[in-house]
């Protein structure tokens, strides 16, 4: 019986550390190492089996330190994040710790009995036990354990429902902020376990055991609390990456739209250019033609699908790389206007073809190619935009590195991080593919960038609801 109690002892352990990482990979990402992993476990493990006992300094002084050190160590994100989340599971656990090795086993073993734990608070005969002293054995201390797995579950569970998104952020200001908040019910646990005069242990009365219980249970509820505040600043800081996107997304429909207005504009004009043309003398008149026949947004052709905004979108795109000598193989099968708004639509395009001629500016001419291909039915829009990486070939690149460790491709979904802006300017630029991530997220979407064979591609698509498809699709 005591051999399968101590089983079930360690089994709930573990199976708590377990809960709590996964629990934390909600607040932090976590390294993908196995050795940090691993590191990380044996961390959350500790610090749900630590005894803490009121009066007994060591434990908690000792845990705490160990537990912030790992939690550094193996997890991802600033040093103000870190820290403010690994002081809050912390407080967390240590509270449920103390109110475990401290109260729980005395409410399911209330008396002395062989091999339990029991706590004798008022007036006692027993033996020679003096009145309020307690009565501590093994036994009770390995069933008590058993408690902290279903503790653990529910703060897995409530920290799964009630966390950001995975891809929230905060500013380190934030998280000094919240680092500020969570020290607050640490240093109330702390006081609790690290101040009580451990001479006095035998004739503390029922009235401060209860004192204790509710700091305790204050300090084990502040999660709720911290974990909505990290909720609705993150909320807030989405909306005002949001608000920043949209904003520069519009700033960047309209001047696209006015560079679009001003080619159906010539166009317009082209029958005044003849008229004119008529009416000059013939020495004048080749002249003025040749002036005319230089100005590309005469000779273009912007119909190149259904979508109005797109059409635009390439046609101003698509006679820049010309001027930079990037060719363009163009598939757009969109037979009528796309359902998104148009600064989005705008974004999505605009954005793609702009990083992939960034890259290929940094090639021979012989080597700038783009292919877009772009196709709308079937209830899903998708664009593909694919350049060649011009890192491809150099000693030190990403790539070279995921070769040689055996990986073919590098592959990264919404899920991951975006690539690094490469102009030198990164405070006001970079923002390209972050735009595309947050307006894909928007409509539902999905977003894969993967770097393979010397090719960078770029593939998204949304959900494309009641949309006309072409006859015989």
């Amino acid at each position: 019986m005591i051999t399968l109690i101590k089983t079930l002892h360690f089994a709930a352990i573990f199976l708590s550390g377990w809960l709590v990482i996964h629990a934390m990979s909600h607040l932090l990402k976590i390294s993908e190492k196995r050795f940090r992993h691993l590191l990380l476990f044996f961390g959350c493990s500790l610090l749900c089996s630590t005894v803490i006992f009121i009066g007994d300094p060591y434990n908690i002084l000792a845990i705490t330190p160990v537990f912030l050190a790992i939690v550094l160590f193996t997890c991802e994100g600033s040093f103000w994040q870190k820290t403010a989340i690994a002081l809050m599971f912390s407080s967390t656990i240590i509270s449920f710790g103390a109110l475990r090795d401290n109260y729980i086993h005395d409410l399911i073993f209330p008396a002395e009995s062989d091999g339990f734990t029991a706590i004798i608070f008022g007036n006692s005969n027993t033996g020679n036990l003096p009145a309020e002293t307690w009565i501590q054995s093994g036994l009770g201390y390995h069933v008590s354990y058993l408690f902290t797995l279903p503790f653990a579950l529910i703060l897995f569970l409530y920290t799964r429902k009630n966390a950001p998104d995975k891809e929230y952020s905060l500013s380190d200001s934030m998280w000094r902020l919240l680092l500020f908040l969570t020290v607050i019910p640490f240093g109330i646990v702390l006081s609790v376990v690290v101040l009580f005069p451990i001479n006095e242990y035998a004739t503390i009365n029922l009235r401060i055991h209860i004192a204790y219980v509710v700091l305790l249970l204050i300090t084990l509820l502040a999660f709720i609390s911290l974990l909505w505040c990290v909720t609705v600043l993150a909320r807030q800081r989405k909306l005002e990456q949001q608000g920043m996107f949209a904003e520069i997304n519009r700033k960047y429909y309209e001047a696209m739209e006015q560079q679009h207005f001003e080619v159906r504009r010539l166009k317009h004009d082209l029958a005044n250019h003849i008229q004119i043309l008529s009416a000059l003398p013939e020495e004048k008149r080749a002249a003025y033609a040749a002036e005319l026949s230089g100005n590309t947004a005469l000779s273009q052709s912007f119909a190149y699908c259904g979508d109005s905004t797109i059409n635009a979108v390439l046609t101003v795109k698509k006679s820049v790389m010309e001027r930079c000598h990037i060719r363009v193989n163009m598939e757009i099968e969109i037979p009528a206007q796309l359902p998104y708004d148009k600064t989005d639509l705008c974004a999505l395009y605009a954005n793609a073809l702009d990083n992939a001629a960034e890259a290929c500016m940094k090639l021979e001419e012989p080597q700038r190619e783009i292919r877009v291909k772009s196709k709308a039915g079937k209830g899903i829009f998708c664009l593909e935009v694919s350049n060649p990486n011009p890192d491809a070939g150099k000693s030190g690149s990403v790539n070279q590195a995921k070769k040689r460790a055996g990986s073919l491709s590098e592959k990264r979904s919404e899920h991951s991080p975006l690539l690094p802006t490469s102009k030198p300017d990164k405070t006001n630029h970079g923002f390209g593919l972050q735009s595309i991530r947050e307006i894909v997220k928007r409509y539902h979407g999905r977003l894969d960038v993967k770097t393979e064979r010397g090719t960078f591609d770029l593939f998204l698509y949304l959900p494309l609801p009641e949309y006309p498809m072409k006859s015989g699709s």
